[in-house]
């Protein structure tokens, strides 16, 4: 629960921030908090151009892995691949020269990551919407397709992808690199988390493991959500380097709890556990895959 009480604080954090800069809703996943945040570029390719307006010729070509600071997130606004975000005054180097222009927001990554010189660069690739029929009516289930790439020295080494719902658990974005974890041939274990700004909404970690062999390889994911004093459901990994931990094996573990009608001494609802389970993954370094083991 103190995670949970963690998050929450970060997120409310977030969103006072994000108040201070026009506010563009398919943007939010990025947590821009203003100005003189470095980003590194997300796009394969980037154009820079002087004003904020496709009409205007580029001034400049940046590539994956370039750095930029955000010097001001404009009013002025473009929609690329269903996304509508702003433009962003950028100061930039390149040829060892200080300069500044526009880009669109989409172009540059969320949360960044790097180890040495290998950067880990994520961001909203594009929209993934899906249809259903629910009850004779046509709905719109609306998601984001996620990318991941790994670069270095301005070169795409891996990439993967993942969908996360467009709902209030992409509120904000945050991201973090660890060590392999005790993980035969993984250098890296990157996790991208989404979340929200409020109690009982879902927090989902997704995994990929980084190779020493240079594969980008996804690995199970995890969700934990909870409402203080009502219920929570949490879902743990044990890593190999980890207390308890089995030699080239993710243990995923889950226990959910519900509030009772049962007071303590201290005038709290007593939990009680309703569900709770394990799973084991076993991790094959040959292949770089991760497969379920079956009970």
């Amino acid at each position: 629960m103190r995670r949970l009480l963690f998050v929450l604080f970060a997120c409310f954090s977030q969103a006072a921030l994000a108040q201070e800069a026009p506010y563009f809703e398919d943007m939010r996943v990025w947590s821009l908090g203003g100005e003189d945040s470095v980003r590194h570029i997300f796009a394969d390719t980037a154009f820079i151009r002087i004003s904020p307006d496709t009409r205007q010729l580029p001034i400049d070509t940046l590539l994956a892995g370039d750095d930029v600071t955000i010097k001001q997130i404009t009013d002025k606004s473009l929609t690329l691949k269903g996304l509508k975000g702003p433009w962003l005054q950028v100061k930039y180097i390149k040829d060892g020269i200080a300069k500044d222009g526009y880009i669109w927001q989409g172009l540059i990554g969320c949360s960044p990551m790097r180890r040495g010189d290998v950067k880990f660069i994520y961001a909203v690739d594009r929209r993934a919407d899906s249809s259903y029929v629910l009850e004779g009516n046509k709905e719109i289930s609306k998601r984001f397709l996620i990318r991941l790439k790994v670069v270095q020295k301005g070169k795409i080494l891996a990439s993967g992808s993942l969908i996360t719902p467009d709902d209030e658990s992409a509120s904000y974005s945050t991201a973090r690199v660890m060590s392999g974890m005790g993980l035969t041939g993984v250098q890296n274990i990157v996790t991208l988390t989404f979340s929200g700004e409020a109690c009982g909404i879902p927090t989902y970690d997704y995994y990929f493991g980084w190779t020493k062999d240079g594969k980008l390889v996804r690995f199970p994911d995890k969700t934990n959500v909870g409402d203080a004093g009502v219920f929570y459901h949490s879902e743990t990994f044990i890593f190999p380097n980890e207390k308890n931990g089995k030699p080239d094996m993710i243990v995923w573990n889950m226990i959910t709890e519900e509030a009772t009608d049962d007071l303590d001494k201290d005038g709290n609802y007593i939990m009680t556990t309703t569900d709770k389970g394990e799973k084991q993954y076993v991790w094959d370094p040959v292949n770089a895959k991760v497969s379920l083991i079956a009970k």
